[in-house]
């Protein structure tokens, strides 16, 4: 029998509160490096930070100088990722809280609210940079040829985002930070911005001026579509959608791996910000006391401790097999 869902938990009293085992570490066995957590606690932000504000203020001067367009669109970008930055720096700090009274399962659903915020003002802001691109291609006015250096500032613009992705994107899958993910993402989408600027400058450059406000309009919709994707994915968290299907294929071996599970009742999951939340029930031998029942769900609490990565909470319920309907 099937995992089911919420509508689906049948109806039948507690074995006992004895037989519920629970993490309550807050964070899985599987060990994070130290220098991993320090740079995702610290290092990555200040280097996000002191790069968009550089950038920003680069493309922008170069961009208004130089009479392009595309590189105004791109530090119109680089400014709301700086607003980016200090939302997901609050919101990594507050989801590093450890859980109380108030919060049992902690702040970990703090980075999904980050990441929904990171996506919506990449939302606002690419369909400014759409319509204004728009309004240049549509003109009759054939647009001015940016000067030679907007396609110097462009250039370090691509070669500043890749390596500011590169480190936050790693330390996010260390510490299996959304937050840290959405924005290490969002300056990806910088650096694939910059190479479409960089190349309708290049055209501009090579007699096709309207290139330019072109590189504008696939900038926008390379942002928008990014924007998109963050807000489906953090808010799909914060409505408790479950892992993955291959996470729960591979709960459900684990579970069954050991020899005095009889039957898996349910498997509901779910994720808050970094960690990973499992709430099961399995069925054993209708002659099994308390004790052993303890003991068995201890088992598959530290089964999966050490085999599911991210793990913050594992609640395991052991019933009689004969207290379910088969």
């Amino acid at each position: 029998m099937g995992g089911a869902g919420p509508g689906d938990r049948p109806e039948y009293p507690v074995m006992s509160p004895a037989c519920v085992r629970e993490n309550k570490k807050g964070a899985s066995l599987v060990l994070i490096p130290n220098e991993c957590k320090q740079c995702a606690g610290t290092s990555v932000h200040h280097h996000n930070i002191l790069g968009n504000i550089f950038l920003a203020v680069f493309k922008g001067l170069l961009g208004v100088l130089s009479s392009s367009s595309g590189l105004i669109a791109d530090a119109v970008h680089s400014s709301a990722d700086v607003l980016d930055s200090f939302v997901t720096l609050i919101a990594v700090w507050i989801g590093e809280k450890p859980p109380d009274k108030r919060h049992p399962y902690g702040y970990g659903k703090i980075e999904n609210i980050s990441g929904v915020i990171v996506g919506c003002v990449l939302f606002f802001g690419s369909s400014s940079i759409i319509i204004f691109a728009f309004k240049d291609l549509i003109s009759d006015d054939t647009p001015p040829i940016p000067h030679f250096v907007a396609l110097m500032a462009s250039f370090i613009s691509i070669l500043t985002n890749e390596i500011i992705y590169r480190e936050e994107i790693c330390a996010a899958q260390k510490v299996n930070s959304p937050a840290l993910e959405a924005e290490a993402w969002d300056n990806r989408v910088d650096a694939l911005s910059s190479v479409a600027v960089f190349l309708g400058l290049l055209g501009a450059h090579l007699g096709y001026p309207r290139l330019d406000p072109l590189a504008a309009l696939i900038v926008g919709s390379i942002v928008l579509a990014i924007a998109c994707s963050l807000i489906e994915k953090n808010f799909g968290d914060l409505m408790d959608i479950g892992l993955s299907a291959d996470k729960v294929l591979q709960i459900r071996a684990l579970v069954n791996s050991d020899p005095d599970v009889r039957e898996i009742g349910y498997i509901r999951t779910r994720k808050a910000g970094r960690i990973q939340l499992i709430d099961l029930e399995i069925l054993v031998n209708a002659g099994t006391s308390f004790p052993e029942a303890n003991a068995i769900s201890q088992r598959i609490v530290e089964l999966l401790n050490h085999h599911i990565c991210h793990l913050g909470n594992a609640t395991v319920i052991c019933r009689p097999q004969s207290e379910r309907q088969v």
